[in-house]
């Protein structure tokens, strides 16, 4: 019997990549519009080693007569560009047509480069165009400029129809020509026929005017000053922690031509004062000056101390294996503000540029913080290890950043402070304003955790992290320290009590609010601090000669020791006041006789003893206290009458 095979046919089936427009939309979607633009670009160009960054925006309109194709003409107008002075290599011109898969993600020095963070220029744009190195191309998801199924077009410098094309089609490459005389002072006929080369990177972003396939979002000049404008808020932090660009401009050329530095920032790090880890420690790491200079309206110059700290391999076995997989550096760089006491509640967090200042990107800490984070989506926030991503493994990296690296890296900038506080290069005040005010973070649980921990090493290792009064450039630790009063004390005492400590030797420290709650808070053996008390002061004034200490300290230190009522320690301290200006020694002894008066016996009654009565315009406090040591003068074995 024969049988008939019937051929199968069924719908083809299998996981296949969505077409390019529906994923750059979904990029746009999740990937917002702002100046978070600029900062992907300035990314690149430090990915790329560049160390120039040159924004323009150019208002200017171009010919449409000798065009490539007829379709160009509509992308002549009004654009921002972005160029630096690092030129494409062939990995970069292929990189950048891989979009979304970014061509760096195996080297952890270089953050996303053209991968999301550059797509993100289509909300500007339709047709991205490159100027670099040996090409000139641009790019047209839409496929509808160069024909189907062609995203795009490459001139070759070194190809001879192409260097007719750009050098005789006036109107299509003019936009270039003139960006290029602006940033490299060079001439176009010889970049093109000569050089054939351009040894830095031009991008330019025509502004879409009419809704495209890839977005309905308009983009006018307005629209490109906001983008500015936002940079410009965060321009002193864009520098902080990149590798290699150390400047930054932002120019504005109206239809006129004219050209205009709205803004140019630069960074600098003086080679005198660097500061390095310690071979045997778990991390390496150094510290040093970086110098950011504003150029705007008015200069404005800030100084920061930055260290960059990162754990050597084979100390957390956890962080070696995801930094291995997920290609990330176990790097934490911290830069604390110089010469300008700063809002701690405006300190951000940075993965290599600011992240958007919004509260979850604020720490409350006294220094800015950045790291290789993972971060969500749309690049905008840190992953942490919520219910839902307790296994995420991006999260999972930060929390051991957080927990691992940064108390390290905290502890070196405060001790490499202290270094330069104790050379007169840094103010002493810089070392304690380094302090994480736990009144300050209480609200934020993340990062009190991690100020404890960091007080928790720093208290740990012992660390002489305390200014002594009497040399301020001399630290000591907390177990040598005598700690001021605790409680409410009148100025003029506490200054008495350190003058007359300070004179003797003694290793009284002077602490701002900030640290005293830091080590309440987290010093664990708190009882066997020295405190400045009055029992801790009678002491002392036992020891020394009192005659050394002023008139005027004497009785603001005997409002003081008299202040806890323990009448009886007062023996032997020659400090009872005279009407005379002299000062007795509490005793028992005929010779060191005061008298008090009172209503009932005023001291006009006896005129002969006048000079044996405390004086009459001795402060309030002191008076009550002494008039009670007479009541109790039989039990305190005194003559006070």
């Amino acid at each position: 019997m024969s049988s008939k095979t019937k051929k199968k046919t069924g719908t083809s089936f299998g996981a296949t990549a969505p077409p390019f427009i529906d994923y750059l939309q979904d990029i746009l979607r999740r990937y917002p519009d702002g100046g978070q633009i600029l900062k992907e670009l300035i990314q690149n160009a430090d990915d790329a080693q560049a160390t120039e960054v040159v924004f323009i925006h150019d208002e200017r309109s171009y010919g449409t007569e000798s065009l490539w194709t007829n379709e160009l003409g509509e992308y002549q107008g009004p654009a921002l560009y972005a160029y630096n002075n690092a030129a494409f290599t062939e990995d970069d011109w292929k990189g950048i047509q891989m979009a979304g898969r970014s061509g760096k993600r195996n080297d952890p020095n270089k953050v996303g480069r053209f991968g999301i963070g550059f797509n993100s220029v289509y909300h500007i744009t339709d047709v991205p165009s490159i100027f670099s190195s040996e090409h000139l191309g641009m790019m047209d998801p839409q496929e509808t400029i160069f024909g189907e199924r062609k995203g795009g077009f490459l001139w070759s410098l070194d190809d001879t129809e192409h260097q007719e094309a750009l050098t005789t089609m006036r109107d299509q490459f003019q936009p270039f020509r003139d960006i290029v005389s602006l940033v490299s002072r060079q001439e176009w006929s010889k970049v093109i026929m000569e050089d054939q080369h351009f040894d830095g990177s031009i991008f330019r972003f025509p502004l879409r005017n009419k809704a495209s396939d890839i977005s309905d979002n308009l983009y006018d000049s307005n629209k490109v000053v906001e983008l500015f404008d936002s940079f410009i808020a965060d321009a002193d932090l864009s520098l902080l922690f990149l590798k290699n660009v150390t400047s930054v401009s932002l120019i504005h050329i109206d239809v006129h031509g004219t050209v205009n530095t709205r803004l140019e920032v630069n960074s600098s790090v003086p080679t005198d004062v660097i500061l390095e880890s310690e071979e045997e420690s778990i991390i390496e790491g150094s510290t040093r000056f970086k110098l950011i200079t504003l150029n705007s309206e008015d200069q404005k110059e800030t100084k920061w101390l930055v260290t960059t700290c990162t754990m050597k391999e084979g100390n957390v076995e956890t962080l070696d294996s995801l930094a291995k997989k997920l290609s990330f550096f176990p790097q934490v760089d911290l830069a604390f503000p110089c010469g300008e006491k700063r809002d701690c509640s405006e300190s951000r967090l940075s993965c290599f540029l600011p992240l958007p200042n919004n509260e979850s990107n604020k720490t409350g800490l006294p220094v800015y913080i950045n790291a290789c984070f993972g971060l969500t989506d749309n690049r905008r926030h840190i992953k942490w290890q919520e219910e839902d991503q307790k296994h995420d493994e991006h999260a999972v990296w930060n929390e051991l950043l957080m927990k691992e690296v940064l108390p390290q890296a905290y502890l070196m900038i405060m001790q490499d402070a202290i270094k330069l506080a104790q050379k007169s290069i840094l103010p002493v005040s810089s070392v304690y304003d380094l302090w994480p005010d736990i009144a300050q973070i209480k609200h934020k649980d993340k990062w009190h955790a991690v100020a404890l921990d960091v007080f928790h090493h720093l208290f740990r290792q012992n660390v002489a992290v305390l200014s002594l009064a009497k040399d301020e450039r001399e630290f000591i630790t907390l177990s040598e320290a005598v700690f001021p009063c605790n409680g409410p004390t009148s100025p003029d005492i506490l200054a008495a009590i350190k003058r007359t400590l300070v004179s003797c030797g003694e290793n009284l420290v002077t602490l701002p609010g900030s640290v005293a709650r830091a080590i309440k808070e987290a010093y664990p053996h708190l009882n066997t601090l020295k405190h400045v008390t009055p029992t801790f002061l009678r002491d002392i004034l036992r020891r020394i000669s009192v005659h050394i200490i002023s008139k005027d300290d004497k009785l603001w230190l005997l409002e003081y020791v008299l202040s806890d009522g323990k009448y009886r320690e007062l023996k032997g301290l020659q400090l009872l006041p005279l009407n005379d200006g002299s000062f007795r020694s509490f005793s028992n002894r005929e010779e060191d006789t005061a008298l008090i008066d009172s209503k009932e016996f005023p001291r006009v009654l006896l005129p002969c003893c006048k000079h044996l009565f405390i004086p009459d315009d001795l402060n309030p406090a002191c008076s009550t206290h002494l008039k009670e040591l007479a009541r109790k003068r039989r039990k305190c074995n005194f003559i006070v009458k």
